[in-house]
C-alpha cells in the first residue's frame, strides 16, 4: 500500500510487523490514583494550565485506561501517515468484566459491520445506528445491548458506541493497529465519559 505523504510503498509484511502492539505494556499504568513523577505520567499530561494545576493534575491520576476496538475508520489510517484529526467510531463495553474481552468487541463490530453492508438485517432498534455507519459526516454517541444484536447470552449488557478523534501521528507507527484497539483515558464528565488517545508509543511492539 501506497502512503500518499511520502509515495512510498509499504510491503504487506512491512505493514503487518508495524501493525503489532503490546497491550500488556500499559497495565502498569492501570492502577490509579497514578503516580505523577513516572514518563508516563509526564507524557499523558504534559500541558498543564497555568490556573488549576491541581485539579488537572487529578484529573490525569484518576483517568482510566480502557481498551476500544475500531468500528469503522478511514482506510488511510492503515498506513503510516499525518492526519492530524480523523474520526474513528470505536466500541467499549459499559461493565470491567468486558474490559479486555477484545475477542467479543470484534465479533459485535463483524455483526454491525454485516449490517451496515445490507449482508443481514438490521432490527428496528439499530436503525439510527446503521444509517449513521453509512453516513461519514455523523457523530455517534449512542448504546445497544446484547439484545439488540442477536446475541442472547449478553442479555442485559451495555456497550457504547462513540466517535473520538486521533491524530495519526499518535497511532502506534502512525497507523492503525493490527488488532484495531485502541487504548484511551476515560474522563468522566457526568454521564458523558469523553476519550483521548495514548500515544501509540506505549504500547507499540
Amino acid at each position: 500500500m501506497n502512503n500518499h505523504e511520502t509515495g512510498y510503498t509499504y510491503t504487506a509484511e512491512e505493514l503487518r510487523k508495524m501493525g503489532e502492539t503490546t497491550l500488556s505494556k500499559l497495565y502498569e499504568y492501570e492502577i490509579t490514583p497514578r503516580e505523577r513523577n513516572t514518563r508516563f505520567f509526564k507524557d499523558i499530561a504534559d500541558k498543564p494550565p497555568l490556573f488549576g494545576r491541581r485539579k488537572y493534575f487529578e484529573k490525569y491520576q484518576n483517568a482510566e485506561i480502557v481498551y476500544p476496538v475500531v468500528v469503522q475508520a478511514s482506510i488511510k489510517l492503515f498506513t503510516p501517515g499525518a492526519i492530524p484529526k480523523a474520526a474513528v467510531i470505536i466500541i467499549l463495553p459499559t461493565t470491567k468484566q468486558r474490559k479486555k474481552d477484545f475477542k467479543l468487541l470484534t465479533e459485535i463490530v463483524n455483526i454491525l459491520i454485516a449490517m451496515r453492508d445490507d449482508e443481514i438485517e438490521v432490527p428496528e432498534s439499530l436503525t439510527e445506528l446503521v444509517e449513521d455507519l453509512n453516513n461519514p459526516r455523523s457523530y455517534i454517541d449512542c448504546k445497544i445491548n446484547g439484545n439488540d444484536i442477536g446475541m442472547q447470552h449478553l442479555y442485559g449488557e451495555e456497550f457504547l458506541i462513540k466517535t473520538i478523534y486521533v491524530s495519526q501521528p499518535n497511532l502506534p507507527n502512525a497507523m492503525m493497529p493490527n488488532d484495531e484497539v485502541l487504548p484511551c483515558l476515560e474522563f468522566k464528565d457526568g454521564n458523558n465519559p469523553y476519550y483521548e488517545l495514548i500515544n501509540g508509543k506505549w504500547y507499540v511492539s
